[in-house]
């Protein structure tokens, strides 16, 4: 099949392509992932059909032919996509794109590769921001606090039990909002973990706490007089409605809390700010790293150095604002020029 034959639309080949991928990839594919190539590849089908005239709100995906991938038009979308779009996510668009563009050419329906042009943006190299310990204490004051009027969505026990896990574990906001009650497991010996499944679907158990097993207790208690008896497959994190907290909810409840606290708003979603602040006070403490890796789910030992980084970025910065700096400087003294041997041994010279 050549490049000019319109009959192929994107909407005709992407599940095949993704079908591809999971059978290929050596992880596979789980919803989320499969999804997350979706969404990429109908961003770039809609912004070819907006760049050709076309109405924005169209389902791209079934309008537009895969001959619309010509390297004209994708360097005229890519422009417009990197002017819409933060540099993470046009640089994860390429990537999909070109994955896509590969298989489209192994399938025959491409005779070229149209992304070869295109760089993609690297992501800006910023170091993961997190509060203090004094921040994060007022932010605990308000979300165990009870708050003055009668909105009913307002649970502050179930807030503090969100709050604890976030703090002491890490998890992601999506982690998060996937824990079941059966997600909390008593060990024979007392210890509380936390069963977590992650990216690729990979399970994690973490170790609670004390003070965030009394929190997440405390909550339990209040969810089975509000609901009943829980079934172990049901969400652990609920609305007051009964419904599952999704992590839309959980990033508008965390920005409250921020708003409320006083406390700084951390580049980013809000809750992953806590994953950030989790693992910087670990690096701090003294944990080692493969620790820390372990705890946050990283695949790559590199992902959590980047914690090592900031955290050292945080050391020079308390030096820089050591009060010391001014002893020093007030009590500097002029230093005498250094007499070398050479000069020494011209001024003993006889006349």
């Amino acid at each position: 099949m050549s490049v000019t034959d319109e009959t192929v639309m994107f909407g005709d080949v992407v599940e095949d392509f993704l079908t591809d991928r999971a059978t290929l990839t050596r992880r596979g594919l789980n919803d989320k992932s499969r999804n997350a190539y979706r969404q990429d590849i109908a961003a770039w089908a809609r912004q070819l059909h907006v760049d050709d005239g076309g109405d924005p709100e169209a389902e791209a995906l079934a309008l537009v032919p895969i001959s619309a991938l010509t390297d004209q038009n994708v360097r005229i979308a890519y422009r417009s996509l990197r002017e819409s779009s933060a540099a993470a996510t046009c640089q994860r668009r390429v990537g999909t794109l070109r994955l896509f563009t590969h298989w489209l050419q192994l399938e025959g329906h491409l005779l070229v590769d149209p992304t070869l042009r295109i760089e993609a943006p690297e992501r800006p190299s910023r170091l993961p921001a997190g509060w203090s310990v004094d921040e994060l204490r007022r932010l605990a004051r308000v979300a165990s606090a009870p708050r003055e009027g009668t909105d009913r969505r307002r649970w502050p026990t179930r807030d503090r039990a969100i709050f604890a896990v976030l703090v002491t574990t890490g998890v992601r906001a999506a982690e998060l909002c996937d824990l079941t009650v059966g997600s909390i497991r008593r060990e024979p010996d007392g210890e509380t973990l936390v069963r977590v499944i992650g990216k690729g679907d990979k399970q994690r158990n973490l170790p609670m706490p004390p003070e965030a097993v009394d929190a997440v207790d405390a909550y339990l208690a209040e969810l089975e007089a509000r609901f009943g008896s829980p079934d172990p497959a049901d969400g652990l994190f609920l609305l007051t409605s009964g419904k599952r907290l999704r992590p839309g909810a959980l990033n508008h409840l965390v920005e409250t809390w921020i708003r409320l606290a006083g406390v700084p708003k951390q580049p980013g979603e809000a809750a992953h700010a806590f994953r950030h602040s989790a693992a910087k006070g670990l690096i701090r403490s003294g944990v080692p790293v493969p620790a820390v890796q372990g705890l946050l789910g990283h695949e790559d030992l590199k992902t959590t150095g980047i914690y090592v980084k900031a955290t050292a970025s945080d050391t020079r910065d308390a030096v820089l604002l050591s009060p010391a700096r001014e002893v020093l400087r007030e009590t500097a003294v002029a230093s005498e020029p250094i007499v070398t041997r050479e000069d020494r041994a011209v001024r003993e010279r006889p006349a």
